[in-house]
């Protein structure tokens, strides 16, 4: 099934969406790989993401992609062993028909979710208030 071509694929961001990893990286002390899941959570809980849904630079980070490549991730490093409860949550708000629309739809997610992330920590400064501001009210 696509499950297990989920796994084995690489996924691969635009070039902002690798910066504003290592930021939140260096300010969570966690890795880009948290970071990403987190991010990911984010934005399935914001809602439908359209398929060609592409991150942008705010005033802050013009100039900052252009020193870093796209990051690439395997499918088994974001997903870990829980590739369907990912699916599952997506499935609750779309619903992609193959292979190919599943993965633009988590890549989506992923890079839709780090920006919002980025955005809330830029306000907020800290990471512990950052995902206190990720929480429902």
């Amino acid at each position: 099934m696509e499950m297990e071509k989920l796994l084995s694929t690489s996924l691969s961001s635009h070039s902002i969406t690798h910066s504003r990893l290592k930021s939140l990286a260096a300010l969570a002390q966690s890795t880009e790989d948290h970071i990403s899941r987190v991010g990911l959570a984010l934005s399935i809980r914001m809602g439908v993401v359209e398929v060609g849904w592409t991150p942008t630079e705010s005033a802050n980070e013009r100039g900052m992609a252009s020193s870093f490549n796209e990051k690439h991730l395997k499918g088994k490093t974001l997903f870990k062993g829980e590739l369907p409860l990912w699916m599952a949550l997506v499935l609750r708000i779309q619903h992609p028909v193959d292979y190919s629309e599943w993965r633009k739809i988590f890549v989506a997610h992923w890079e839709r979710g780090v920006e919002e992330l980025s955005i809330i920590a830029e306000r907020e400064g800290d990471w512990i208030r950052t995902l206190h501001a990720c929480l429902p009210n």
